[in-house]
């Protein structure tokens, strides 16, 4: 069953790539443009055989190729729609643009969740995300819409990754403690399991939007009457509203995932550790915290990638960020500037996505903490 919708799932994307809009070319960065489909380039003959085999009944691992094969040509179609796309219209190079239409867009994010149900479909995403981000680099694309919005901002967007990374970075680094704590607190204390449950949840149902409004004011309160607070960065905008919102979310998976790895603990291993004669704090920092320390770097994992995304509404309240660029894009109508602030979002989340899931394993590994996935 499970086979059967996932090759109904490759036909449709490969269906939408045939007669939905390929892309936009446009004279200039305001006007719509003229809108061009894939029957106008030599790679129809490719999705029409894929199309086919999508729903011929083969090895699944084959389907798993085929995808694959077309996250690989998709850099090679880019290419093509930069450098040999022809309108018959005269135009200047400096300002004209192709913009990608709904078809790419829905073909390769429904392509990233048929791998992403796959053995190792992380890696196999952030591989095709990293041929793309080297070809970029080297300046394969120079009519896409986005390269020119990354040439025309080359420095802010540095500038604005940076301040994305190091905000997502310490927000999560200051809620680590404090998590950890509450949810190691919360086994000992079974009373108070419901409050702290309840204190770091509370911040996860109200919107973040909400949040970074309710900080402001007070902030900016404290900012002006005490003006060497002010001094330190303490104001209604900026960098410290954003990052202390980032940090109450990065809570409640911190939290919770330290419960629930300190409440799993077998506790004949506990009698066990007290019987050889180990104190409170031997048998924390040998035994129960070794054991406990894979479900914790979950939290942790689940915490830095939902950081990530969290920090896009750092640009609203002037905290920087891809944000900002994702903002002015959308307040210009600007799909291009967009597009140049999503993709390195992104990208980081599944980049860091795979790396801590591998220090996660190796860290099992290390701690002697195997678990049979039978």
């Amino acid at each position: 069953m499970k086979d059967g919708i996932r090759r109904g799932l490759s036909l449709i994307l490969f269906v939408t790539l045939l007669f939905l809009p390929m892309g936009f070319f446009k004279v200039n960065r305001v006007l719509n443009g003229s809108v061009f489909s894939l029957w106008e380039l030599g790679y129809t003959w490719i999705l029409v055989l894929f199309a086919m085999l999508s729903t011929i009944k083969i090895e699944l691992k084959v389907i798993s190729y085929l995808r694959s094969l077309f996250l690989i040509l998709l850099p090679s179609i880019l290419i093509v729609l930069s450098q040999s796309f022809v309108i018959t219209e005269s135009f200047d190079a400096n300002v004209a643009r192709i913009s990608l239409g709904p078809s790419v867009y829905l073909a390769i994010i429904g392509t990233w969740v048929l791998l992403s149900t796959e053995a190792k479909g992380s890696l196999k995403i952030l591989l095709s995300l990293l041929v793309l981000l080297m070809l970029f680099g080297f300046g394969a694309f120079p009519m896409l819409g986005f390269y020119k919005e990354y040439i025309n901002r080359q420095t802010t967007f540095f500038l604005e990754l940076q301040r994305h990374l190091s905000l997502a970075v310490s927000s999560l680094l200051f809620a680590l403690v404090p998590g950890i704590y509450l949810g190691y607190q919360s086994t000992r204390h079974p009373r108070l399991r419901e409050w702290i449950m309840g204190f770091v949840n509370g911040f996860q149902v109200a919107p973040t939007l909400s949040m970074l409004a309710l900080l402001m004011i007070p902030l900016a309160s404290l900012g002006q009457n005490f003006p060497f607070l002010r001094a330190w960065g303490v104001k209604g905008v900026g960098f410290l509203p954003a990052f202390i919102v980032l940090s109450l979310y990065a809570l409640l998976p911190i939290t919770s995932n330290t419960y629930t790895a300190f409440k799993q603990l077998d506790p004949s291993v506990m009698d066990s550790a007290k019987a050889l004669g180990l104190s409170s704090k031997q048998i924390f920092r040998k035994v129960s915290f070794p054991l406990a320390l894979p479900f914790i770097i979950t939290g942790v994992r689940i915490a830095f990638i939902q950081n990530i995304g969290n920090t896009i509404l750092a640009g609203l309240v002037g905290g920087g960020g891809m944000g900002s660029l994702i903002f002015l894009g959308l307040a210009q109508s600007a799909t291009d500037l967009i597009l140049l602030g999503s993709l390195p979002v992104v990208l980081m989340a599944l980049g860091f996505e795979v790396i801590l899931e591998f220090t996660e394993l190796r860290l099992k590994k290390k701690m002697g903490v195997l678990y049979d996935h039978a």
